[in-house]
């Protein structure tokens, strides 16, 4: 039975895998702004060597930190399936977390959950499925992306605007921290970052300037007032906890102003993160959005607006045969079926899910605990899903 050969080939690599995460989440590949790609890229590349799987290094030029993405391929024909997965982690609280500890059965670091845990499943689902020599009747391809964590630009926007990945495929997985259940779907997103523009005076001439702090505190007021619409909204769709399934705008993620406190502050900026449901659009996202600023500036503020990231929600069916294959893998291995659930936030599915592949999220790590100071991943969940991934690929391409 292959999941017996699977589980037992799993087992038998756990030590490997346990040295594998740490030495990833020991590779500070921060992001922003991009620290460490070749490196865990060079990494990364070694161990596809090893295992004889064949790849290749994309390389995208950027200023002092340019992108590195690893396309890979298992077998051969047309119409296979896909896993994918992301390198980058957001910034640590300290250095320490980029110093991996194992206590009993959990991984601490940056990284460990969101997703080089997952990454490690993944690549070593890989490994077994080439070393188990199955004759598979239709590819199986990878890719090992950066920038995830800043919306995906020059990592999984830029392979897919320019072809790289295979023609016809019929879905996608990839390893993100889902807690247990599966993201069929995911909320967009729009993050802008607003500027005003003032006009410095010193503090005794006060009068004589243009205090764009005072403008800033007035633009995000209004916006306030969209903001107890928006959350208004909510979606049909399941999301964990059900309290996610109101539209968000967080105001002043990133904010700041002047130069020093006898100045009029002639310059000023804060940031608008619009997470929004299936039910809406993009478009009508950047719209609401322009309709306050543009009634702000018609009052008289100089204001610029720079798009951070931007990207569409996504929807694929709980009943594509890649979703069921995944689900009856997961029952198989942990004994219980999960749920197909709406990402709370951004999710690279979309990237798929909106070029007509299906695409579908789950990963040992949960989502709680991800980005925070003391991130953790179980290593017997690493295991699991290392065993998921490899027995999805063989029911969908042997």
């Amino acid at each position: 039975m292959p999941f017996i050969d699977i589980r037992s080939r799993v087992i038998s690599c756990r030590q490997q895998i346990i040295k594998t995460l740490s030495d990833l989440v020991s590779i500070p590949t921060s992001n922003p702004p991009g620290d460490s790609y070749r490196e865990c890229a060079d990494y990364l590349s070694g161990l596809l060597s090893k295992w004889r799987i064949q790849h290749r290094i994309i390389r995208v030029p950027y200023g002092d930190y340019p992108r590195f993405s690893i396309l890979g391929l298992l077998g051969k024909g047309r119409e296979g399936l896909h896993f994918h997965g992301h390198y980058d982690v957001v910034p640590a609280f300290s250095p320490e977390q980029f110093e991996p500890c194992l206590k009993r059965d959990s991984l601490f670091g940056r990284g460990s959950s969101d997703m080089k845990g997952g990454l490690v499943a993944m690549l070593f689902a890989l490994r077994i499925i080439k070393e188990m020599s199955l004759d598979l009747a239709r590819p199986l391809s990878f890719s090992l992306v950066p920038d995830e964590e800043t919306g995906g630009c020059l990592g999984t926007q830029y392979l897919m605007e320019r072809g790289f990945f295979p023609r016809n495929l019929k879905g996608m997985l990839m390893p993100e921290p889902t807690s247990g259940v599966i993201w069929n779907s995911n909320k967009g997103g729009l993050t802008l970052r607003i500027a005003i523009k003032g006009r410095s005076a010193h503090v005794g001439l006060a009068q004589e300037g243009i205090n764009a702090f005072e403008q800033m505190i007035q633009t995000s007021t209004s916006l306030l007032n969209l903001k107890k619409d928006i959350e208004k909204r909510r979606t049909s769709l399941p999301v964990s906890p059900p309290q996610a399934n109101r539209s968000v705008m967080l105001l002043g993620g990133q904010s700041g102003s002047g130069v020093s406190f006898n100045l009029v502050p002639d310059r000023a900026f804060f940031t608008v993160d619009r997470r929004f449901n299936p039910e809406e659009n993009l478009d009508q996202v950047k719209d609401e959005l322009m309709k306050v600023l543009n009634n702000e500036k018609r009052r008289g503020i100089e204001i610029e607006v720079e798009t951070l990231q931007e990207g569409e929600s996504s929807f694929a069916s709980p009943q594509d045969k890649v979703a069921l294959a995944l689900r009856q893998s997961i029952r198989e291995v942990t004994g219980k079926a999960p749920r197909f659930e709406l990402c709370p936030g951004f999710c690279e599915i979309r990237f798929f899910n909106n070029h007509a592949i299906p695409a579908y999220a789950y990963g040992p790590g949960l989502l709680e605990v991800s980005h925070g100071p003391e991130e953790f991943v179980e290593i017997s969940t690493v295991l699991k899903c290392t065993m998921i991934y490899a027995l999805t690929a063989i029911k969908l391409l042997t």
